[in-house]
């Protein structure tokens, strides 16, 4: 029986987190469409806006390089630490059978 309730409020719990994330996703999507609708808006009456808005491209272009070379990096090091504990393992059964062929085993 406390199996049952547990899982029905456990249902009931996610159920109505998963309503709750999908309003704020759509409120999120109409304030950004709303947001690029002003920037439009902006940058017609402004002269410095499109210039403003090719530098932000680049930015962003240069944001995702950098992201790109980040994760990269992070990947070299993950193979170089998998290369050491690995090079270790193998010292350690060097170790281990020489200790074996000494003492016997």
């Amino acid at each position: 029986m406390k199996t049952i309730l547990i899982r029905t409020m456990t249902i009931a719990v996610l159920a109505t987190s998963i309503s709750a994330f999908a309003q704020t996703g759509d409120t999120k999507r109409e304030d950004w469409n709303t947001t690029q609708q002003n920037d439009s808006n902006r940058e017609a009456n402004d002269p410095i806006g499109p210039n403003v808005s090719l530098e932000l491209e680049q930015l962003q272009k240069e944001v995702d390089q950098l992201g790109v070379k980040d994760k990269l990096n992070q990947q070299e090091k993950q193979k170089t630490n998998q290369e050491e504990k690995q090079k270790i393992r193998q010292d350690e059964k060097q170790w281990e059978h020489s200790l074996l062929g000494i003492y016997g085993g």
